[in-house]
């Protein structure tokens, strides 16, 4: 995403506002990432009406008009990165639309926030470089967060709900009938639905997260093959070497040498 040009700044802050409140209007080309911590605000950019629910995250962009309302009786929390100067204002449109308005906050969107800030504190000529970087990473965050809701969206809820569910299992025995009973239809009725929206039967899935898992672990720790083999639920060592050489073209300790060697 290259919608900000080389010199674009990026401020990071947090503000309460107490038993309601106004933020605005702002009458100047204005773009921001805005999370909503607590509490609920209604923003209102280019006369279009945008509803913030606590926990989530908008890409709020206008022209010539933005202000913020804060309900009356109520603290609301958010926290914000304001950015100056996109490289184009047809390829931001372009790359905001289609796209989510508003998303729930992921946590790498905290971290990312919450480094900001940081940073922000900082009276250094290095601190602006990183200042930009952690923001140019928390806006690409917002719109992969925002695409990956846009591919789930017509995703059966029985997958996402059987998807997540083995993303929390891939270190222990996980059946298909165990998988689909969480997801609250038959095993036949969820393959069914795996191979639709997927192309992969559910414990193609399961084993396939497996191995990536798996792979991770190899290049980004010390664990012993034996180890990672039965974090990741595998049999024994020798199941685990077969099919890590079947999905990534070389045994573990191979992987392991060549991420070693670079």
């Amino acid at each position: 995403m290259n919608i900000f040009s080389d010199d674009s700044d990026f401020q990071f802050g947090s503000t309460t506002y107490s038993d309601g409140g106004r933020f605005g209007p702002v009458m100047r080309p204005h773009l921001e990432l805005v999370i909503v911590r607590e509490g609920t605000a209604e923003v209102v950019a280019e006369g279009q009406s945008i509803q913030l629910q606590s926990g989530h995250a908008a890409l709020v962009y206008s022209r010539t008009y933005l202000q913020y309302e804060f309900r009356d009786r109520t603290d609301t929390t958010v926290l914000w990165c304001e950015v100056s100067s996109p490289s184009s204002t047809d390829l931001l449109t372009n790359t905001l639309s289609g796209l989510p308005i508003a998303v729930p906050v992921s946590n790498r969107m905290l971290d990312l926030q919450q480094m900001g800030i940081e940073v922000a504190l900082m009276d250094t000529l290095t601190a602006v470089p990183l200042r930009a970087a952690l923001g140019r990473a928390l806006f690409q965050e917002f719109i992969f967060q925002a695409e990956t809701a846009n591919s789930e969206h017509s995703i059966h809820r029985s997958v996402l709900r059987a998807k997540g569910f083995i993303e929390d299992h891939l270190a222990v025995p996980c059946s298909l009938n165990e998988v689909a009973k969480f997801a609250n239809v038959t095993p036949q009725y969820l393959t069914r639905l795996f191979r639709r929206d997927l192309n992969v039967t559910p414990i193609q899935y399961l084993w396939r997260q497996r191995a990536k898992k798996a792979n991770q672990l190899l290049q980004r720790t010390s664990l012993s093959v034996s180890e990672i083999a039965f974090a990741c639920g595998y049999d024994n060592p020798n199941h685990f070497s077969r099919h890590i050489k079947e999905q990534f073209g070389a045994p573990p300790t191979e992987l392991r040498r060549r991420r070693l060697e670079k």
